[in-house]
């Protein structure tokens, strides 16, 4: 393993799965059913940090306390709605093939409730693709918090220690990993930009899950780089 890394700790939504935007938009409506009147973009800026902590993260603390908990129960039934129009990115599949034939052992770190994850893993195959996989059932604190990467990594079974590397699309994702000194390769897929991975901590970007797979070795071994 030239470029050493051992493992990868992969998001599914926005980085796996074509998600970003329906999720922008079931929280858009959810949000218009309480009564509040939240702009898309500020939401999409706050994808990938965990539904508990959105609410106040683009509508502020008020909203929590008013009605945090009737957004995120119409949240789920809004993307319910949306979630069987969403599909793999390009080269989803191919990307976690090339991480377990680099000889990584390879993580599913989603923070959605089981069920939306259940459709990202089915369309991925996950069962014959990855190692291990988790869920917001498994951890109590949400991105950016690094608990969930934490709950990912314990699930392999490695007797040396870890040398992981993040794979993410939001920064969420980068200042979670950068918490445990873990390096993140970001992709665009998500709607982020380069320029705001990089500054939240990233140590390389790339478009999307396809770009990634056919750079992956030169991708490790920056990682690699970082963490020396």
């Amino acid at each position: 393993m030239s470029h050493g890394i051992d493992t990868a700790v992969v998001d599914i939504d926005g980085t796996l799965l074509d998600s970003n935007y329906h999720h922008t938009l079931a929280w858009t409506r959810a949000f218009a059913h309480v009564g509040r009147d939240v702009p898309a973009w500020r939401i999409h800026r706050h994808l990938g940090m965990g539904g508990d902590r959105l609410v106040a993260a683009v509508a502020g603390d008020e909203a929590e306390e008013q009605v945090g908990d009737a957004v995120r129960d119409r949240w789920e039934e809004e993307f319910d709605a949306i979630i069987d129009e969403t599909g793999l990115l390009d080269g989803a599949r191919e990307l976690l093939d090339a991480l377990r034939e680099a000889g990584l052992s390879v993580a599913l770190a989603s923070s959605a409730i089981p069920r939306h994850a259940e459709h990202a893993m089915t369309l991925l195959d996950a069962g014959a693709r990855t190692d291990a996989a988790t869920t917001a059932e498994d951890a109590e604190e949400t991105k950016p918090d690094p608990e969930l990467l934490d709950a990912a990594l314990d699930q392999l079974d490695q007797a040396e220690g870890q040398r992981p590397v993040m794979i993410g699309d939001s920064v969420w994702d980068v200042v979670a990993a950068n918490q445990r000194g873990i390096p993140t390769i970001g992709l665009r897929s998500g709607g982020f930009g380069e320029a705001e991975l990089l500054e939240a901590g990233a140590v390389t970007v790339y478009d999307d899950p396809r770009d990634l797979a056919e750079h992956l070795e030169e991708a490790l071994a920056q990682a690699a780089r970082a963490r020396s």
